[in-house]
């Protein structure tokens, strides 16, 4: 075969390639195109949908620093009171998380547990953390979530719910 011949060859092979190509590219750019969401719509994973907070709030200092945010959200059937990245507070011995019927403005060192529901110890002093509410208690029946020192009565804060 002449030099020619396997030019000619490899430049049609060289154009049928580049077509396919192109054409696939096209192809994969306008499918892309055509089911891309309108920017105006509010579009979620099934992961955020089913994590939408139900409550949130800010922390309230009491007796100890305290900053931060907080949300009640509903993931897999169980409640949970989740921390936001922004959480703070004061290090402290015996620091525990509590569900109170007391709303957090009349809540004291002196009532913050009667009747209320723990969650856990504070896990970290600052950071996202998350505490889940116990199988069969129902957050309607609270008004706040606090953070207290149990060991010796020392409100640190919290938030409405």
């Amino acid at each position: 075969m002449k030099a020619s011949s396997y030019i000619k060859t490899g430049a049609a092979t060289l154009a049928l390639y580049g077509t396919l190509a192109f054409g696939a590219v096209c192809a994969t750019a306008v499918s892309a195109y055509a089911f891309t969401p309108d920017a105006d719509k509010d579009t979620h994973t099934a992961e955020q949908v089913m994590e939408k907070p139900a409550i949130s709030g800010d922390f309230i200092r009491k007796n100890k620093t305290l900053k931060g945010s907080y949300e009640v959200i509903e993931r897999d059937g169980q409640t949970i009171i989740r921390f936001a990245d922004n959480f703070s507070a004061s290090r402290g011995p015996d620091l525990k998380v509590f569900l109170s019927p007391t709303a957090i403005e009349d809540a004291s060192g002196r009532n913050a547990t009667r009747g209320s529901v723990l969650l856990g110890f504070v896990k970290s002093s600052s950071g996202a953390q998350e505490y889940v509410v116990p199988e069969g208690v129902d957050i309607a029946n609270f008004n706040s979530v606090l953070i207290h020192c149990q060991a010796f009565s020392v409100l640190w804060g919290g938030g409405n719910i």
